[in-house]
C-alpha cells in the first residue's frame, strides 16, 4: 500500500507541478552518476556487471579537468551558466549523464525529449579459475536507454532503462539471460541556480571511484556500495567560495526498491520482497546519506574531493543497521600534446555491511593515462571482510585496459583482469565494443 501511495503521489506531483514550472529558468541536472559542467560534481548511480562507455565520458572528464578554469567533472552547482556533464556512464555500467540544459544564452523550446543509447557488444572470458569459481566464455549484448523528458528548463523527468544478462554465467552462454528493467525513474526540479531536487528511483550519492574510474573490469568490487535501484528523495546545494572552491553538500533518504520495477522481462531477476532483508529493504525512509563534494580550488587546480556517510536501516531478520563512511579524490595533470594522467583514491569501511555482523573495508585506486585517441587504464580495488563467525576474506581485483575512441560515438575496450573473490582466485580477458547515440 505505501509503494502504490508513494508512486501514486509522485504522479500527482509531477503532473501538477509542470503547468506551474513553464515560466521558469534555470539548469537542470541530471542524477545518476553525473558530474558537473562547470560544476556540479553530480556522480550517482549503478552496477551491475556490464559495462560503460566510460571512457567516452572519462574524455571529457579528463578535457574539463585539465581545463585552466574548470576542475572537471563532478558535481558543484546547478547553474544555468553552467552545462553539466557525465563522468560516469556506470559500470563500463552504464548511465551516461548530460546537460539537462544548455548554457544561458541559447534559446530551448520545452517540453522536448533527449537522452542518448548505448548499444554495447560484449565478451567475457574467464579463466585459470580456483574451484568453485567457474571457467566460461560469455558473449552478450547491452542496450542503455537514458531518455530526458524536459517539461521546462528547470524541470525533468529522466530514466535508465536496460537491456543486459540478469544472472552471472555458471557454463559458455552466448546471448542468453536478457532481460529488460528499469534502473531508474525519477524527476530533478532546480529551485533557483544553486539547488537541486530529485525524487523517485534513483541512485543516492555516496559511491565515488566506481563512477569516475574508466574500464571495464576495475570497478567490480568497489560498485557494490553503489546505492543503486533505490527509491526516495534528495536534494544538494552548492555552496560558491570563490578562490577556495565550490563545494556541494546533498542529502538522500531511501529504501530499496521492492516495486514491480525489481523485476525484469524476458530473463527474470524476480522481484524484490520485503521478506528478502537486507540493507534499507524497509520500505519506509529509515535509510539516508550526506555527502560533501568540492572541487575548483584555485590552490589545488585539478582537484576533486567527497566525503559521504550512509546509514542503511536493518531490513527483516537482519543483525543490524549498516553505516559507512567514505573519503575520495581524484587528481588530474595535464602533460600537453593532448595528453593526460589523472590519479584516483577512495576508502570506503563499513559496519554491519548489508545488515550483517560482517566489517568490511573497500580500498580503490585507479591511474588513467590519455593519449586521445588512446586511453590506459591501470585500476582496482581490495576488499577486506571480517567475518563474523571468524577468520577473513582478503579480496581485489585488478584490472589493466586499453581503449580507443573511433570518434562519431563508437569505441574499443580489451581488458585483463586478476580478482580474488572469497579467497579464490581467477582470471578473465574480455573486450567491448561501444556505441553512443545521441538524441540531444
Amino acid at each position: 500500500m505505501m509503494k502504490r501511495s508513494l508512486l501514486s503521489s509522485c504522479a500527482a506531483i509531477l503532473l501538477g507541478a509542470a503547468p506551474a514550472l513553464a515560466q521558469e529558468k534555470v539548469t537542470g541536472v541530471k542524477a545518476d552518476p553525473p558530474v558537473g559542467g562547470e560544476v556540479i560534481f553530480r556522480l550517482g548511480a549503478a552496477a551491475d556487471d556490464t559495462e560503460t562507455p566510460r571512457i567516452e565520458h572519462y574524455a571529457r572528464l579528463v578535457d574539463r579537468v585539465a581545463s585552466p578554469e574548470v576542475h572537471g567533472t563532478d558535481r558543484l552547482a546547478i547553474n544555468a551558466a553552467m552545462p553539466l556533464e557525465s563522468i560516469r556512464a556506470p559500470t563500463i555500467e552504464g548511465d551516461r549523464e548530460e546537460p539537462l540544459a544548455q548554457a544561458e544564452g541559447i534559446d530551448e523550446t520545452y517540453p522536448r525529449i533527449g537522452g542518448d543509447v548505448i548499444v554495447r557488444l560484449g565478451y567475457d572470458g574467464a579463466y585459470d579459475a580456483e574451484t568453485p569459481r567457474t571457467e566460461s566464455h560469455d558473449l552478450f549484448g547491452v542496450m542503455i536507454a537514458s531518455p530526458e523528458i524536459h517539461l521546462t528548463d528547470r524541470f525533468a523527468i529522466n530514466a535508465d532503462i536496460r537491456i543486459e544478462t540478469v544472472r552471472p554465467p555458471t557454463a559458455d552462454r552466448y546471448f542468453e539471460d536478457h532481460g529488460l528493467f528499469v534502473r531508474s525513474l525519477y524527476a530533478e526540479y532546480a529551485v533557483g541556480d544553486l539547488l537541486s531536487l530529485q525524487a523517485g528511483k534513483f541512485t543516492p550519492t555516496f559511491a565515488f571511484a566506481s563512477m569516475v574510474t574508466p574500464g571495464m573490469y576495475g570497478n567490480n568490487y568497489n560498485k557494490e556500495i553503489e546505492l543503486i535501484e533505490r527509491i526516495g528523495f534528495g536534494a544538494e546545494y552548492t555552496f560558491d567560495t570563490g578562490a577556495s572552491g565550490a563545494h556541494t553538500l546533498s542529502a538522500n533518504t531511501f529504501f530499496e526498491d521492492t516495486s514491480i520495477l525489481s523485476d525484469s522481462l524476458g530473463a527474470q531477476r524476480g522481484q524484490r520482497q520485503l521478506a528478502d532483508g537486507g540493507a534499507s529493504n524497509t520500505e519506509s525512509f529509515e535509510s539516508f546519506t550526506v555527502a560533501l563534494e568540492g572541487r575548483e580550488i584555485t590552490w589545488l587546480p585539478s582537484f576533486t574531493y567527497r566525503l559521504a556517510y550512509v546509514h542503511e536501516a536493518a531490513g527483516e531478520g537482519d543483525v543490524a543497521d549498516e553505516n559507512g563512511l567514505l573519503v575520495a579524490a581524484m587528481q588530474s595533470f595535464q602533460l600537453g600534446d593532448g595528453q593526460s594522467l589523472t590519479l584516483i583514491g577512495e576508502v570506503a569501511p563499513l559496519w554491519n555491511f548489508q545488515g550483517t555482523a560482517d566489517n568490511i573495508i573497500y580500498t580503490s585506486a585507479g591511474l588513467v593515462y590519455r593519449a586521445a585517441p588512446w586511453t590506459a587504464i591501470l585500476s582496482g580495488t581490495s576488499r577486506w571482510r571480517e567475518l563474523a563467525t571468524g577468520g577473513t576474506f582478503d579480496d581485489y581485483a585488478v584490472q589493466t585496459s586499453v581503449e580507443y575512441d573511433f570518434g562519431q560515438g563508437r569505441s574499443l575496450a580489451i581488458a585483463h583482469e586478476f580478482s580474488r573473490d572469497r579467497n579464490v582466485n581467477s582470471q578473465r580477458i574480455g573486450f567491448r565494443f561501444n556505441q553512443v547515440l545521441d538524441f540531444d
